[in-house]
C-alpha cells in the first residue's frame, strides 16, 4: 500500500527507473536563474494565483516528472475540476493514473493491480477543487517570489502527512509551470508543464480505465 500511495503522490519515476529513461536529463527549477525582487504585494500575488486557478474548468498539458533520484518519465495530463485528472505515462511505462472525481487510481498493467486512494487525501486536492482559496484548509506555509516567479508552498492542515504541494507560477504570461510535491522525507518529485491549454473541451472517456484485474478481483473496494 506504501508503494503504491507514493506513486499517486508524483514519485512513479523513482520507482521505475528504468522506464524513465536514464539519459534523460532533471528538469531545471525556474528559480534558478537570476531574477530580480518582486515588485507586487504578496497580497496580490496571492489573489491572482487564487483568480487564475479558480478560472479553470479544465486543462490539458505535457507533463515531464522528474523523481527525487532525477530519473524523468513524460506524458499528458488531464483535468477537469472538480476532482477529475488522468496521467497518461508514455510507453513502455506501464501505468495510468485516473480520478473520477473523488478517487485517485493507479493502474499497473504489467502487475495487473488496481489501487484507489481518495483524491482528497492527496496534495494533488488543491490543483483538482473547483475553486481555489487559501485559508483554513489550503494553508500557505511558505511563499517565494522574484519578478519573472511565484512558488507558493500549501498543505492540507488536517493531512499534513500527506505532504507538501509547492506551486510554481511564471508571470509573464501568467501560467501554472509546475508543481512540487515534498513527501515526509523530505523528498521532491517536480511535474513541469508545457503546451498546456485551459478550458478545452475534454472527452468523459479520460477518467475511465480498462481494468486489467480477473472478473473475480474486481469488486474489492476501496484501498488494497
Amino acid at each position: 500500500m506504501i508503494r503504491i500511495k507514493i506513486i499517486i503522490l508524483g514519485l512513479a519515476a523513482a520507482l521505475f527507473p528504468a522506464l524513465a529513461g536514464a539519459d534523460t536529463p532533471p528538469m531545471s527549477a525556474v528559480w534558478t536563474s537570476p531574477d530580480g525582487p518582486a515588485t507586487t504585494s504578496e497580497e496580490a500575488d496571492l489573489a491572482q494565483i487564487e483568480a487564475y486557478m479558480s478560472a479553470i474548468t479544465t486543462l490539458r498539458a505535457r507533463f515531464h516528472q522528474t523523481a527525487p533520484n532525477r530519473y524523468v518519465s513524460t506524458g499528458t495530463l488531464s483535468l477537469e475540476k472538480p476532482g477529475k485528472l488522468r496521467f497518461e505515462y508514455e510507453p513502455p511505462s506501464p501505468l495510468l493514473v485516473v480520478s473520477n472525481g473523488s478517487a485517485i487510481t493507479l493502474v499497473d498493467y504489467d502487475l495487473k493491480q488496481v489501487t484507489r486512494w481518495p483524491i482528497n487525501d492527496t496534495p494533488l486536492r488543491p490543483l483538482v477543487r473547483a475553486q481555489l482559496a487559501f485559508g483554513e484548509d489550503v494553508e500557505i506555509v511558505d511563499l517565494e517570489r522574484s519578478d519573472k516567479w511565484i512558488r507558493v508552498s500549501v498543505v492540507d492542515p488536517k493531512n499534513r502527512d500527506e505532504g507538501t504541494m509547492r506551486l510554481v507560477f511564471e508571470r509573464e504570461p501568467f501560467e501554472l509551470s509546475q508543481w512540487e510535491v515534498v513527501d515526509g522525507r523530505g523528498q521532491v518529485t517536480i511535474v513541469a508543464l508545457d503546451n498546456l491549454e485551459k478550458n478545452v473541451e475534454l472527452e468523459d472517456k479520460l477518467w475511465k480505465f480498462k481494468d486489467p484485474r480477473p472478473v473475480r478481483n474486481r469488486r474489492l473496494p476501496g484501498k488494497r
